[in-house]
């Protein structure tokens, strides 16, 4: 697997599926059927949204995806910084093949792309 695929693979996985996983478990669940109180409160809140406003929830649910998987890639890419790590992250595919170092950038070119087609 290249750096690239890596990107694609977590771009998919993480932002696509995850967007996707949310939008059918509040356009498909009613707050009666939750068991959790944190989703009946959630549900409850996404029923009381407009259309319009819902499709925003949806998108900011993306962001959120988008932001936070690109600053851990920034934190394995070293471009990023967390409080302790006193040496560089280093993300090994198999045996020895090193993928990080251009990891945030390929994920964010791939999410400029797509925002473009949307």
């Amino acid at each position: 697997m290249t750096p690239k695929q890596f990107s694609l693979a977590l771009m998919q996985a993480v932002v696509e599926d995850n967007t996707e996983a949310y939008q059918d478990i509040f356009t498909s669940t009613a707050p009666e059927g939750a068991s959790d109180r944190y989703w009946k409160r959630a549900l409850t809140l996404f029923q009381s949204l407009s259309r319009d406003q819902q499709a925003v929830l949806f998108e900011i649910i993306r962001q959120v995806c988008v932001d936070t998987t690109s600053n851990v890639l920034g934190v394995i890419d070293g471009v990023n910084s967390v409080d302790g790590a006193g040496e560089e992250f280093a993300l090994i595919y198999g045996q020895n093949q090193k993928l990080n170092g251009d990891l945030q950038s390929l994920f964010l070119v791939e999410e400029e792309r797509r925002a473009k087609a949307r």
